[in-house]
């Protein structure tokens, strides 16, 4: 019997020893986010940079001046579709953009006035500064906080204007995906 048990324990291939280890090892311990939130921050910035690919929801909008009279539904839909493609926003993002559409929706079915942003989205500006400047800061006066399955990244601009911007992200099947942008002066 002992003869037998040997040579059992002695059939099973090395490789296959290892690779029992390695399914272990990788589904046991959390995989690292590929990017950190400052390089998805850098990224976010360049997908900025590139405004044929940036969508305008101001586009959806009927009315005049800052005054929205009619919203198109289907090309909201289409724009949130177009941000959500990108994987740069989580859940928590594209849910809280979702309700303040559907908010803008219901003030208008009751035959009211809603308003659009005077401002950039993003870069919560109405003079936002140039994506090199973005970058720059980024790289050179910006700071990030993990915590866990959050992070923050505070961005201090000081060209064309001195301006932080706080991107916060929660990590979503290991990306870091940004779930809400403040500013302060």
């Amino acid at each position: 019997m002992l003869a037998k048990e040997y040579r059992l324990k002695h059939l099973i291939n090395p490789s296959l020893k290892i690779w029992g280890i390695y399914c272990f090892v990788a589904f046991a311990i959390p995989l690292h986010a590929q990017q950190t939130p400052q390089q998805r921050l850098g990224k976010f910035f360049s997908w900025l940079g590139k405004p044929a690919q940036v969508p305008d929801e101001n586009e959806c909008f009927e009315g005049e001046g800052m005054d929205i009279t009619k919203i198109n539904p289907k090309c909201l839909q289409n724009y949130l579709s177009v941000i959500e493609k990108t994987g740069l926003f989580s859940s928590i993002y594209l849910r809280n953009l979702k309700n303040e559409f559907k908010v803008k929706q219901s003030v208008v079915a009751k035959k009211e006035i809603a308003e659009r942003l005077d401002y950039d989205r993003y870069l919560l500006s109405q003079d936002p500064p140039t994506i090199a400047q973005l970058l720059y800061a980024l790289k050179n006066s910006s700071s990030t906080k993990i915590d866990k399955t959050k992070a923050t990244v505070t961005v201090n601009i000081k060209k064309p204007y001195i301006h932080t911007l706080i991107y916060k992200f929660d990590l979503e099947e290991n990306i870091w995906k940004i779930s809400s942008i403040e500013s302060k002066e």
